[in-house]
């Protein structure tokens, strides 16, 4: 199978958790609908599901916490307004020197990631992403190898994972409308600051031709329908 193996890079990236919304902004690893909105900033455009499988592995040099100033609102008059305390001040975490390998098994996007609408992200506004590299490559379907950090199906034995439930898509087809969540599945993330890869058995595993050792492969996401 044709596929497209493209390398981002940044300074800094942070994905919060869902359902998180006080404290310290808890970073993981990004959730397959924040590729496809990586990939539709770059495509100036809604990507689907439909039009691509996606798989990822992000790497990163280290992690910190970082104050954030935050602008607070308040309701008044049934609508919203600067907090009469003003702004606040907020933690989160981050990643450092972060560097996403994406794949996508839709060859027609080259030309979105060679001359992007949009700056990509790695979470936030302020964590500017830029492409190094776009490559077609192969991907050759395998039964067992070893993967490294990426967002694997719960569950999964023998792995040192940090399970989540993240959303695979939204529905954003309404304008002035909140998002509607697609389907939600339960994934182990393997983080990013090691370095150990992990040997596993199941679905949707594949050799890329360009990948360093013979036995690495990457999960490719099976999308759900509900």
């Amino acid at each position: 199978m044709k596929a497209l193996h493209v390398h981002f890079e940044g300074y800094t990236a942070s994905f919060r958790r869902p359902l998180i919304i006080s404290g310290t902004k808890i970073t993981t690893l990004p959730a397959y609908s924040t590729l496809l909105g990586i990939i539709s900033a770059c495509a100036g455009r809604v990507v689907r599901p439909q039009e691509t499988r996606i798989g990822f592995e992000f790497a990163c040099s280290g992690m910190d916490v970082e104050l954030e100033r935050t602008e607070r609102l308040q309701f008044e008059g049934g609508r919203l307004k600067p907090h009469a305390k003003g702004q606040g001040l907020g933690k989160r975490q981050l990643y450092l020197l972060p560097r996403l390998d994406l794949y996508v098994t839709n060859c027609e996007l080259r030309s979105v990631f060679e001359y992007p609408r949009a700056t990509p992200c790695f979470g936030q506004s302020q964590d500017v992403a830029w492409i190094t590299d776009v490559v077609e490559i192969e991907l050759s379907a395998v039964n067992e190898g070893d993967v490294g950090p990426t967002l694997l199906p719960y569950p999964q034995k023998g792995i040192a994972g940090l399970v989540v439930s993240l959303p695979d898509w939204f529905e954003n087809e309404v304008k002035g409308r909140t998002r509607l969540v697609g389907a939600v599945s339960k994934f182990e993330a393997i983080l990013p600051f090691t370095t150990t890869r992990y040997h596993i058995q199941q679905e949707n595993l594949f050799h890329p031709s360009d990948a360093v050792r013979t036995d690495d492969v990457l999960y490719l996401h099976d999308w759900q329908r509900t």
